[in-house]
């Protein structure tokens, strides 16, 4: 999936570069929508009484990302197990590569880890 949004000039320092804190609300961004898109955002995912909880989140820079630079995130499930799933991120401004980056999660419930969900499991096709 392709999530695209414009840079704003709160997510820029002094310097007009989106600061490096921003790139990881863009892949918070990014994985909203895909879920949203398969039909299971994280509000219904929550009045079910789960959690999605980050675990791990990681990110290359390769280039600065500039204020009003259209970007381009493509995200993609990684990795599925029983209990963890991971996606990796893309972040592109026209065909120039600008970070990627990693993020791992899993299913809580309760305050308890919990294998991820069946339904969940089947929008991935995993």
């Amino acid at each position: 999936m392709i999530y695209r949004r414009r840079v704003q000039f709160y997510e820029t320092d002094a310097q007009g570069v989106m600061h490096h804190s921003n790139y990881f609300r863009l892949f918070e961004e990014a994985r909203g929508e895909l879920l949203r898109s398969l039909g299971i955002p994280y509000s219904k995912l929550r009045e079910e009484g789960y959690e999605v909880v980050l675990l791990e989140a990681e990110c290359r820079f390769k280039k600065p990302i500039l204020y009003d630079e259209e970007v381009c995130v493509e995200i993609k499930l990684d990795i599925m197990d029983r209990y963890f799933f991971s996606f990796s991120y893309r972040v592109s401004v026209e065909d120039s590569l600008r970070a990627e980056g990693r993020t791992k999660h899993c299913f809580v419930k309760g305050g308890r880890l919990i294998s991820i969900p069946k339904k969940v499991r089947e929008l991935f096709d995993v």
